[in-house]
């Protein structure tokens, strides 16, 4: 799961298990040299180490309600893991950690962006405090459901991340399903093959005929400026088309940026970028293909 969740969408890290623990210590192998803050340890996490933290190995005192390891005596602070029962938090690489409570993952904003829209939206409640702690762990625990947080000063001064990272957390069971609808992209889109036209609606083959693109068996085909282009349509689980991948084959090497993508064959570079239905292109009407198509083919370099 990990793996195919990075692979597609084209991060290094890995994705971080979380798991609290309310009864038993932490072995003395797993425990920190040194106190760290939680958001720090979860960046190591990233980078393939792992922990099993006891109170006594924070340096940040927030992290410490956040995680429930002890509640709050003056003023209620929030969110945090109520009742305050943990005695042991284990960080670990996602396919290190068994069945953990809460996946965390550092992403850029169109990683974000891409996520959302395979999970049909996720929200972000953040306050720029207690951030992968609180907001990025405790929230989605508490509330069953994936949150997006925008990190803290903490997080980006002492834990390492870069301004153009974010953090989405979310119980396993949310990331399980990412990986589904990745594999099930990986068997369409990604592998260049489509819906049967057939299976389309007549309408939506209308208006991409209008545009001049003929249908083969499972995508359509035309020219925009002198490129051969075609057109690959998918549905989600509920067959309802989502998705629309354009795949430009060019011939020589090929440069281009996120997130267009690349795959050599032979002589030829496949150039692909998948949208969803709605993004720029309305596929009922056709409005906003060719001008899609046409930006696309500005931004691809080829060298010779």
């Amino acid at each position: 799961m990990d793996k195919e969740i990075r692979a597609h969408l084209g991060t290094r890290y890995n994705l971080v298990g979380v798991k609290i623990i309310t009864e038993g210590n932490a072995s003395a192998s797993k425990k920190p040299s040194r106190r760290m803050r939680f958001c720090e340890m979860v960046r190591h996490a990233a980078d393939c180490n792992s922990f099993e933290v006891e109170v006594e190995d924070y340096s940040c005192p927030n992290a410490v309600i956040t995680l429930g390891y002890e509640a709050p005596q003056f003023v209620d602070i929030q969110p945090r893991i109520s009742p305050a029962q943990t005695k042991v938090v284990k960080i670990a690489p996602l396919d290190e950690l068994k069945n953990p409570d809460i996946v965390l993952a550092i992403l850029n904003p169109r990683q974000i962006m891409e996520v959302s829209s395979l999970l049909d939206g996720v929200k972000a409640e953040f306050s720029g405090s207690m951030a992968v702690c609180g907001e990025g762990t405790a929230k989605p625990l508490m509330d069953d459901k994936p949150n997006i947080t925008f990190l803290c000063g903490g997080a980006r001064t002492f834990g390492g991340y870069k301004d153009s990272e974010l953090v989405l957390g979310a119980p396993l069971e949310v990331f399980k399903d990412l990986a589904s609808k990745i594999e099930g992209i990986s068997k369409t889109c990604s592998a260049l093959c489509g819906c049967k036209t057939s299976d389309i609606s007549p309408y939506i083959v209308k208006s991409f005929e209008k545009l001049g693109f003929d249908k083969g068996i499972d995508y359509f085909f035309g020219h925009v400026n002198g490129k051969s282009v075609r057109i690959y349509l998918n549905k989600d689980f509920k067959g309802k088309v989502k998705f629309v991948t354009i795949h430009l084959p060019i011939k020589g090497e090929v440069k281009v940026k996120g997130p267009l993508t690349t795959k050599k064959r032979g002589k030829w570079t496949d150039v692909t970028i998948t949208f969803t239905v709605g993004e720029t292109i309305d596929i009922y009407t056709g409005k906003g293909l060719t001008e899609a198509i046409e930006d696309i083919i500005e931004k691809i370099k080829v060298s010779n």
